[in-house]
């Protein structure tokens, strides 16, 4: 074999190897955008269901006297979660969307988990029904948030390897962000 024809079938080599690792990846982020779909359709449901469960009674621009605290408070959270998930929804594999997607979900969680002090509220069964449809809804995420997790997990394992991380940096393959779970118990910790 000639020294030329070596240089070339290496150059073959590395050529199909670049095409192959570039695909992988572009097959991973795409598994790591379906999980965030399958994900946010069930996300989606949560500021949609408080804004109407909301009491027609809450005034938009004014602060509400005490027995309507916790309804404006879920109401802010609601709206700054809805903002995160849009934001999160156009920006998948941003961490840092990601990151606000999972602080504003923290935010609504200790919103909507404040006991309503019994004859505070003339509508706190409807707060205590909100709850509960929420925690159905908390539990129908929680294995889409596994999935979308792992996905995360495998894209940026492989963005990480070398040598396909060199060319993960050439081509603009950059690490997700995962959804760490709300509570350490969830965890196994």
């Amino acid at each position: 074999m000639t020294p030329s024809l070596a240089w070339v079938a290496l150059a073959a080599i590395i050529l199909f190897w670049a095409v192959g690792a570039y695909n992988r990846l572009v097959r991973l982020r795409s598994d790591v955008v379906k999980a965030f779909s399958a994900l946010d359709s069930v996300l989606a449901v949560q500021p949609a269901l408080i804004q109407a469960t909301l009491p027609a009674a809450l005034p938009p621009d004014v602060l509400p006297d005490g027995s309507l605290a916790q309804w404006s408070r879920l109401s802010s959270a609601g709206e700054q979660y809805a903002r995160s998930l849009a934001n999160a929804r156009s920006r998948p594999l941003d961490p840092e969307a990601i990151s606000a997607l999972c602080a504003a979900q923290s935010v609504l969680d200790d919103v909507w988990q404040i006991p309503t002090q019994p004859g505070s509220d003339p509508q706190a069964g409807l707060m205590d029904g909100l709850r509960a449809r929420l925690a159905r809804l908390a539990d129908q995420a929680a294995g889409l948030r596994e999935a979308f997790d792992a996905s995360v997990f495998a894209y940026n394992t492989a963005v990480g390897q070398f040598p396909a991380m060199l060319l993960a940096r050439i081509w603009g393959f950059k690490p997700a962000g995962l959804i760490q779970p709300r509570n350490p118990e969830q965890n196994g910790e």
